[in-house]
């Protein structure tokens, strides 16, 4: 008896170890806000304005176009985030680097996703309100448009869904006397869809599309623009 005891409590002991949960990596499982991407970065570094976003961000200069040179302007963009994932680093990756302005964009992913056009909104509302609180000037840039002119990708992306969100973006804005940022226009077409002469998968701008959206930044954040 003695033995047989022992014996269960050896295989209690080794099924426990099995189903243990593996220790926290640096994931996007683990680190759901994927927050340590700039965490070094971000260590003794001061900010004159945060762009915080997604892949349409995080691609500009790094895999099309050329990102701006002025003297803190400092790129957080991470691809494949949705505005909730944005919302629990901004503080990290933007607040603590205090920035006189920020300048938010994103909302692709979520949509992709299911998220409502209005649950998006509520996510850059939270975003700009927590900005605003520190004294922060907010930029909030419309949802660029999107296509299946390389392979389908448009989806829950339709155009009348995209400027559903971008209604409601404007109105958020003007109630909050925050600046919009006209993004969806210059690249779209007639119908309302990414021009394809512009993007290299239907989502994410060229070079030519990110040359189109870079005067409609610099002039309005002209403010903040420093010579080096």
């Amino acid at each position: 008896m003695h033995r047989l005891s022992l014996l269960c409590l050896l295989l209690g002991t080794a099924c426990i170890a099995q189903t243990s949960p593996p220790a926290p990596s640096n994931s996007a499982e683990a680190d759901f806000a994927q927050a340590a991407r700039y965490r070094h970065a971000n260590e003794q570094l001061s900010a004159e304005v945060v762009f915080l976003g997604d892949s349409i961000l995080d691609y500009w200069g790094s895999r099309e176009g050329t990102w701006f040179t002025y003297p803190g302007w400092i790129n957080r963009g991470i691809g494949g985030q949705t505005t909730q994932q944005m919302l629990l680093r901004e503080r990290h990756d933007a607040l603590n680097l205090h920035p006189k302005a920020i300048v938010l964009e994103g909302g692709g992913n979520d949509m992709r996703l299911g998220f409502s056009p209005e649950e998006i909104r509520d996510n850059f509302l939270t975003m700009g309100e927590l900005a605003a609180s520190h004294g922060i000037r907010v930029y909030v840039a419309e949802m660029t448009p999107v296509c299946d002119c390389v392979r389908p990708l448009t989806g829950l992306r339709t155009v009348a869904r995209i400027r559903q969100l971008n209604d409601l973006l404007a109105a958020m804005c003007k109630e909050k006397h925050w600046d919009l940022l006209r993004f969806n226009a210059p690249l779209a077409d007639a119908n309302g869809l990414m021009r394809a002469e512009l993007t290299v998968d239907g989502v994410h701008p060229k070079a030519a599309g990110y040359a189109l959206l870079a005067p409609i930044v610099e002039q309005a954040l002209a403010g903040y623009r420093k010579s080096r």
